[in-house]
């Protein structure tokens, strides 16, 4: 569990380095928020969607267009939208975890498992790291984004649903624990508690990779 202080100093060190690029994640979060999932149109994919995994996520090499077209596909389908609309209000730190496990194991498996074919003509999934990122955009207060590396330094080796509600469960605690740090964090830069979560998740796991 970190302590207040290394906790601090990683996202301050984040918001030094990355806090500019962030400018496309806010855009796209904010716009998103202003539409319902189920009233999605062709050019929300344009200028929502593929800007936050393409641009800011760097998920071209994984997702391509193809893949992108197939999130789109997903969050267009009725059954997918009623089904995450109700989460867009929830807040990780106030929200009873326990009561959405099996929905949120349910959309995040469903979206993961989603197929494409590239243009190598290769059949892939949308994948763990990309679903993370696509419930962020949808529920940004209730999901947080993990990669690879996060999900080896969480110890949630399978990454798949089950491993994801369970990281839910361990960043409340973090965030409970630290919940005056955050919130003066929160204060200084502007940032949601979730996403001052993922910075220092990505100081703590995948920057340090790169060192």
């Amino acid at each position: 569990m970190p302590n207040p202080e290394d906790f601090c100093k990683k996202v301050e060190e984040m918001v030094e380095k990355y806090g500019v690029t962030d400018c496309v994640y806010k855009r796209c979060i904010e716009e998103f928020s202003l539409i319902k999932v189920g009233e999605l149109k062709k050019i929300h994919e344009i200028r929502i969607i593929r800007p936050l995994l393409l641009t800011w996520g760097q998920m071209q090499r994984w997702l391509g267009y193809v893949g992108i077209e197939k999130v789109f596909q997903k969050l267009e389908e009725e059954a997918f939208a009623v089904r995450i609309e109700p989460l867009r209000r929830s807040n990780l730190q106030s929200v009873e975890l326990e009561d959405l496990k099996e929905l949120v194991i349910e959309l995040f498996d469903e979206l993961m498992e989603t197929e494409f074919r590239s243009k190598s003509g290769k059949v892939k999934n949308v994948n763990s790291t990309t679903t993370s990122k696509v419930l962020h955009l949808c529920c940004p207060d209730l999901f947080v984004m993990w990669d690879g590396n996060i999900r080896t330094g969480y110890q949630k080796y399978n990454g798949d649903g089950e491993d994801y509600f369970q990281f839910l469960l361990d960043v409340k605690t973090i965030w409970n624990l630290l919940r005056e740090t955050i919130k003066k964090l929160q204060g200084k830069y502007h940032l949601r508690p979730t996403r001052i979560i993922d910075m220092y998740n990505w100081a703590e796991y995948t920057e340090s990779k790169k060192q």
